[in-house]
């Protein structure tokens, strides 16, 4: 199989690619060389985060940059089939936010959407950490996509602008037993994307569930147990991949 063993991953911008050849830049090209010690002809795998993986042979390590001729191209290279999109609710504890993102991003979510919710405590979040957090992600589980991180969005703007999604789900206490994710992903086996959206550590309000109600959304559940909002994310977004 493609990318088993010691396969190395690194991350570039669109723009270092140009016809059968990439370059890696920075500290990707210092990690090659210096802490890979890598050498010419040997292989290594490059994504640019749109979902192109490129299987390249090392042929120059400059001081600045290194120099990489591309052998084969592939697309949505270790990516799931599902498109799915998790907006969740900033978090009092910002590591813990941290840690959802960077575990969201190697289970295969696509789209993040910090957002702000009726009992969201006020805290402002640091879309380029984010960012960074998710590339790293991305390079240590060998995906060919970098998860878009929106701007922090009210939950009524979210609702709002969901109807793009073919599933509109919404992980809540209150909901039937039987109304699970994979109850439902099996009714609808031909839809392709899914958004899920998460409230913060106190739940949303009874009028934030029933604007994303009407707005489209199923009310689904997770079990008995009160999760933690990172938890009721992962699990969430793991049975819906699985």
């Amino acid at each position: 199989m493609l990318g088993t063993g010691s396969v190395d991953y690194f991350y570039i911008k669109p723009e270092d690619v140009t016809g059968n050849a990439l370059v890696l830049r920075g500290d990707e090209s210092k990690h090659l060389a210096r802490v890979l010690r890598k050498h010419a002809g040997d292989r290594i795998f490059a994504t640019d985060g749109n979902d192109h993986m490129y299987e390249a042979f090392v042929t120059e390590i400059g001081k600045k940059d290194t120099q990489c001729r591309i052998g084969a191209v592939h697309t949505k290279y270790n990516e799931p089939s599902l498109n799915v999109a998790l907006a969740v609710s900033l978090l009092k504890n910002p590591a813990r936010f941290d840690f959802l993102v960077e575990k969201a991003t190697e289970l295969g979510v696509r789209h993040i959407i910090p957002m702000r919710c009726e009992r969201t405590v006020p805290y402002r979040e640091k879309r380029d950490r984010l960012e960074k957090i998710a590339i790293a992600a991305v390079k240590q589980c060998g995906r060919s996509w970098r998860p878009r991180i929106s701007s922090v969005a009210k939950a009524s703007e979210v609702f709002a602008a969901s109807g793009g999604y073919g599933l509109r789900l919404i992980p809540h206490e209150k909901a039937d037993p039987d109304q699970t994710i994979e109850h439902v992903l099996g009714q609808h086996p031909q839809q392709n994307s899914i958004l899920i959206v998460i409230g913060p550590e106190g739940g949303f309000t009874d009028e934030e569930v029933n604007a994303a109600k009407d707005a489209g959304f199923a009310a689904v559940t997770l079990g008995a147990r009160r999760l933690r909002a990172e938890t009721a994310s992962l699990a969430a977004v793991t049975l819906a991949l699985k």
